[in-house]
């Protein structure tokens, strides 16, 4: 009788981590809530060289290693969790920033390129 109490306790637990896994397994690529002021910071140091002060990719840096312009629908249309993945590992000509930029500061430019999308008169979006 104790064996099967153990089982069925141990069956309940299991149960309640198989649904609790799909919520402890989050990404870090997940959209988060970042802050538009600081994301202004870190752009300024990390990515306006090829992305520009406007986003438009517009820069010479920008222009030989065709920079997407931040302020395009296509480019907006894009998820939290593209932005993520993108600024962290990088993607054909840019670099990687997750080893000098922590989780934060990636939400926190997140937030800021979507302001500067915001931003653009209805021509360039």
């Amino acid at each position: 009788m104790e064996r099967i109490s153990l089982v069925r306790n141990w069956h309940k637990v299991g149960v309640v981590l198989l649904l609790a896994f799909p919520f402890a397994i989050a990404s870090p690529a997940q959209a988060q809530t970042g802050s538009a002021a600081n994301g202004q910071k870190v752009f300024q140091d990390k990515c306006e060289k090829c992305h520009g002060k406007d986003g438009s990719g517009n820069t010479n840096f920008g222009k030989a290693l065709r920079a997407a312009d931040l302020r395009s629908s296509d480019v907006q249309k894009k998820t939290d969790a593209d932005f993520y993945t993108q600024i962290e590992k990088g993607k054909k000509n840019m670099p990687p920033f997750g080893t000098s930029l922590d989780k934060t500061q990636i939400n926190d430019v997140i937030a800021y390129v979507r302001e500067i999308g915001k931003k653009q008169p209805e021509a360039k979006k």
